[in-house]
């Protein structure tokens, strides 16, 4: 669990403290930074997993920005001569950072790195050298000035369990945001990243892998259901993992159309010979249509239904971060799916958390019915409202949460019994209108 983090000058962000809940979502209009903070975790990923190079970056997903302009250059003032990243993970886990870039540089570079567990430092680098507790001491120039200091050590030394799956975690963190075009397999991407792709190109096959799992989970239910040896407790469990499973997967029936989906070869017949499509690709059966003509390939099919079954597969592949990053929720999808996606992705979640199999979700929204889908008084579910300052242009953040000492009942009356998206349209809630 990535608990806090402070970005300071990174592209519109000057300073900006922020304390993470297990779902998250930056809400706000167009350009007022909210990709850049998915950006910082990605880069703070990149830090731990390998390097910071722009092979590494793109597969976090994070966009190519010359390096220099990785840094915040706001008019009139001064321009930085690093960005700075500060995370506190869980178990009072600290990992730090600053990084530089010169208007030529082609990488960026670590200036300083640090990793510490309550307050003792394990690994370090500065001007002053390079520092593994135990270890060794050597200077910096030593070393490659992009490669992090988790992923050069971590095998040679053994700071415990906590340190290593707080860190491990965060070196597999990505920001998705899935594209048409590659959902309909008519793109590949150029950095295929596990499961799906971070664009989706990988999507068909994800799905296939998906489907036998549920399968399995049905049958399983059958049979918890006879066993006579099971306790009431363990049938439950089984029960309600299959029920979290099945939930998910319905996301993709939500539009109304499909009720069923299966993956084969674009043959001729089913797939226009003009397109250029994947060896495989998806098919939807359209419930509505008649049954010569009922199944549609992936190219043929609604955008909104493909990228509801990438959130579903994302959500229940076995080999998805268990943090990450999607982009643009809202996209290709209505507001009334919006909302539902959201809830199921929130519920989810919390499921697994409760169950020990900790995920944790970063989310960007232009629209105010994502806002419907979250409890301001839930801890773990939060909100955060982003803007521009009007004279200085940096990124502003501003946490929706009740007032002090406001109750449930409380709110009840305080909103005239409205919805959060009701509340922002009428100015009642921080930030600038979306």
């Amino acid at each position: 669990m990535l608990e806090s983090l402070t970005i300071t000058n990174f592209k519109s962000i000057k300073n900006l403290p922020l304390s993470f809940g297990q779902v998250n979502i930056f809400i706000g209009g167009n350009g007022v930074g909210k990709s850049n903070i998915l950006e910082a975790i990605g880069i703070l990923s990149a830090g731990l997993s390998r390097d910071i190079t722009p092979n590494e970056l793109q597969r976090k997903g994070v966009r190519l920005s010359v390096p220099a302009l990785f840094k915040a250059s706001f008019k009139n003032k001064k321009l930085p001569k690093n960005l700075g990243l500060k995370a506190t993970f869980s178990g009072d886990v600290h990992y730090n950072m600053t990084l530089t870039a010169r208007d030529n540089d082609d990488v960026l570079r670590f200036n300083s790195e640090g990793i510490l567990h309550k307050d003792h430092e394990l690994m370090g680098r500065s001007n002053r050298g390079v520092k593994i507790k135990g270890l060794f001491k050597q200077t910096q120039k030593d070393l490659d000035k992009t490669r992090g200091l988790w992923d050069r050590f971590r095998e040679v030394t053994d700071y415990g369990n906590v340190v290593n799956d707080e860190l491990n975690e965060m070196r597999n963190y990505a920001i998705y945001s899935p594209h048409t075009a590659f959902l309909r397999g008519t793109a590949i991407e150029s950095s295929l990243v596990s499961p799906l792709g971070l664009q989706g190109s990988n999507l068909p096959k994800a799905a296939s892998s998906v489907l036998p799992v549920i399968k399995r989970l049905r049958r399983v239910v059958m049979l918890a259901e006879k066993d006579v040896d099971l306790s009431k407790n363990e049938k439950e469990k089984i029960i309600e993992k299959s029920e979290h499973f099945d939930d998910v997967l319905s996301l993709v029936w939500g539009p109304g159309w499909a009720d069923f989906f299966h993956i084969s070869p674009a043959t001729s017949g089913k797939v226009s010979s003009i397109v250029k499509t994947g060896e495989e690709t998806l098919f939807f059966r359209d419930r509505y249509m008649h049954g010569t003509r009922k199944m549609l390939s992936a190219y043929d099919s609604s955008e909104g239904t493909l990228y509801l079954l990438f959130l579903a597969v994302l959500l229940l592949h076995e080999n998805t971060p268990n943090i990450f990053g999607i982009d643009n929720i809202d996209n290709a999808l209505n507001p009334r799916m919006t909302r539902e996606a959201l809830e199921k992705i929130i519920n989810f979640v919390s499921w697994c958390n409760q169950n020990g199999d900790n995920k944790q979700v970063f989310l960007t929204s232009h629209n105010p019915t994502a806002l419907d889908a979250f409890d301001i008084f839930n801890d773990d579910q939060r909100i955060f409202i982003v803007s521009r300052h009007q004279d200085t242009g940096e990124t502003v953040v501003t946490r929706l949460e009740p007032p002090e000492g406001m109750t449930k009942d409380k709110w009840i009356n305080y909103s005239d019994g409205k919805n959060l998206s009701e509340l922002w349209i009428e100015g009642r809630l921080p930030g600038d209108a979306i």
